[in-house]
């Protein structure tokens, strides 16, 4: 579960939907099952852009697209949801801090950081309009990373 350990703020509480919404994406995005892109998009509107490690996607086809090469140069993935920041009181902004393992040549763990918004009533039914993650992507040019 990628949300058991995260630390919330004490002040602003969670919107349960919001905290289903969350462990619905990364549990889509751990998954290898062939409808994660159809789940993936579904999170998000239909003119999202996901800015992620693996590459940007605008719009529901591209997001759902996006899945079909997530699993090229990875073999297995874990992502752990460690602390969430509001930046807005009923979440519609926020920034996270978390953990990701990847099974690669070698098994990597690295922290990221995410913002996400969202559009509509965060407490009811929340959808993704932006997600930009930054962390280390592992490609060539980080080859020095592959050493670990």
């Amino acid at each position: 579960m990628s949300l058991a350990n995260t630390i919330w703020s004490s002040d602003i509480p969670v919107p349960t939907a919001l905290r289903d919404w969350l462990e619905q994406l990364f549990t889509t995005v751990d998954s290898k099952s062939s409808d994660s892109g159809e789940l993936l998009a579904a999170l998000y509107t239909p003119n999202a852009t996901v800015f992620g490690l693996h590459g940007n996607a605008e719009g529901s086809e591209a997001i759902k697209q996006s899945r079909k090469t997530a699993w090229d140069t990875i073999s297995s993935r874990k992502h752990e949801v460690l602390q969430v920041y509001p930046g807005q009181k009923d979440y519609s902004d926020l920034m996270l801090i978390g953990r990701l393992t990847a099974g690669l040549k070698n098994e990597v763990v690295t922290e990221f950081i995410a913002q996400i918004h969202f559009q509509g009533d965060t407490s009811k039914d929340p959808k993704g309009t932006l997600y930009k993650v930054w962390g280390c992507t592992l490609d060539k040019s980080n080859a020095d990373l592959n050493k670990l």
